[in-house]
């Protein structure tokens, strides 16, 4: 099933957005969290991509000031750095999905990719420094899978636009 480009305006279909939950880790989450947003009822695919931008960019500043919040406040010095190495990443990765958002309002969704790729990998860095502690009290692993999922919603979404 292929859905058509935003420069048409065809609103989605509640089905072509099943549709490209299925292409996630869990459509369901994925369909409920892109339905909740009231945005979503007469969106076309540009919409929808926005709209999943919106809600990685309000996670990724959400855990960004709970990491630093952490950063200043803790007094082991290697979960400071560690804190400090993910406060890192989620900073590359606002800057990233910052670019999307310009991409988007230029229409320049090829380069989109790149960017939604970047953000992975900041996200897998951060995952990497925090895999080996224990003591986790900003429950940075579970907000780095959560933004994970966030992350294969835009990718999924940004894909789509790329198809046409």
């Amino acid at each position: 099933m292929s859905i058509a480009p935003s420069a048409t305006g065809n609103k989605l279909t509640d089905t072509e957005i099943k549709h490209l939950c299925s292409k996630t880790n869990n459509l369901e989450s994925c369909y409920k969290l892109l339905k909740s947003d009231p945005r979503t009822k007469n969106v076309d695919a540009k919409g929808l991509l926005e709209i999943s931008v919106d809600l990685a960019s309000k996670k990724a500043n959400k855990t960004y000031s709970l990491i630093n919040s952490f950063v200043n406040t803790t007094h082991d010095s290697r979960l400071k750095n560690i804190y400090k190495s993910c406060s890192s990443n989620y900073n590359d990765v606002i800057r990233d999905l910052k670019a999307i958002k310009k991409y988007l309002k230029s229409g320049a969704f090829k380069n989109i990719h790149v960017q939604v790729k970047d953000a992975s990998e900041e996200i897998k860095q951060c995952k990497k420094v925090f895999g080996g502690t224990s003591r986790d009290g900003a429950h940075i692993k579970k907000k780095n899978q959560e933004f994970e999922f966030l992350i294969s919603i835009v990718e999924v979404t940004s894909n789509n636009l790329n198809k046409n």
